[in-house]
């Protein structure tokens, strides 16, 4: 028999939680669920029996949902943790953005909230390792180049700076592309579309929310990369931009509209985004998968899933997945 998913449902008002048992009542057989009505009640819940997924609220007292996901994401790194709230204050965005996978807004579609829930389950499944699914979720940025660092800081810092500036820096860092489209295409900011353009997504954010990213929220984060054996951060980075712009070219050529051309350019630069997780997270098991490709001399893919067990494409659609 199935092993039942544990969700747990915080709220601090008691209405919303009774609407939550209505509409998820009928996946009783599949989830076993849970509604905890602050953030203290559902630490003490979870300290019983840990969940597979938390949805918490944002402005609870005591205790609001920022606050409850660090903690949870301390003691249950492999717990998938979703906001859904009605409040959009950005002091508290910056707060969870960096323990919160995904953001749902209040009213919130039965809907959309099963679809994510049972999204996040099934990409879990494909990770059989509890290990692996508990490191994965722990990951709440990506590696960034020293130097491209360096370079949104100094921008930012500067009171001359522009958005094209600061867009076009980011446009070159992989981690800081992705975690910004993650948060401008997140509830909280309520979009009537999808971004895909960096411009856009710096544009529409401003540059106090993103310097509060960079320099506050520590989002962005550098990662200084002794490198291993035929690849580093940098040479990730570098085909990743080539990939982007090579996709970007082909769609134009191809008439795609300005959407699709986005998505062509976001998809290429995203497409080894397992590789920086795994320098960053899995340093000796990709070492060692590189040292059995080049023994064996079979693609690194291969090795990847005699070693670990999966692949790095694997490892990044899960994390991209999780992020929405």
């Amino acid at each position: 028999m199935e092993e039942k998913r544990r969700i747990l449902f915080v709220d601090d008002q008691p209405n919303v939680l009774d609407g939550l048992r209505r509409m998820f009542r009928k996946f009783r057989d599949k989830w076993d669920m849970e509604f905890a009505a602050g953030g203290a009640e559902a630490l003490a819940a979870m300290e019983k029996r840990p969940v597979d997924v938390i949805v918490a609220d944002m402005k609870m007292p005591e205790m609001n949902g920022a606050q409850l996901l660090r903690r949870v994401s301390e003691l249950y790194p492999g717990t998938v943790r979703f906001i859904l709230s009605g409040h959009s204050d950005r002091e508290l965005i910056l707060q969870s953005v960096g323990y919160a996978h995904q953001y749902l807004a209040k009213p919130c579609a039965a809907e959309t909230l099963e679809q994510t829930i049972r999204n996040s389950i099934g990409l879990r499944e494909l990770l059989l390792s509890k290990e692996l699914q508990a490191k994965i979720a722990g990951i709440g940025t990506l590696p960034s180049c020293p130097e491209t660092y360096n370079k949104l800081v100094v921008a930012l810092q500067s009171e001359t700076s522009s958005v094209e500036e600061v867009a076009e820096i980011v446009s070159q860092d992989v981690g800081m592309t992705a975690k910004l489209l993650q948060m401008i295409n997140s509830a909280f900011f309520c979009l009537p579309t999808h971004v895909g353009s960096i411009y856009q997504a710096v544009s529409l954010l401003g540059l106090d929310t993103v310097q509060g990213l960079a320099l506050t929220a520590g989002v962005f984060r550098q990662f200084n990369d002794p490198g291993l054996s035929g690849i580093s951060v940098e040479s990730v980075y570098n085909h990743s931009i080539a990939v982007g712009t090579a996709a970007k070219k082909i769609a134009g050529a191809l008439g795609l509209n300005e959407r699709e051309t986005e998505d062509a350019l976001m998809a290429g630069m995203l497409h080894d985004v397992g590789k920086l997780i795994m320098l960053a997270h899995f340093r000796s098991e990709l070492s060692r998968a590189i040292q059995l490709a080049e023994k064996k001399s079979v693609p690194l893919h291969k090795a990847e899933r005699q070693t670990l067990g999966v692949t790095h494409g694997e490892i990044g659609a899960h994390l991209l997945s999780l992020w929405g």
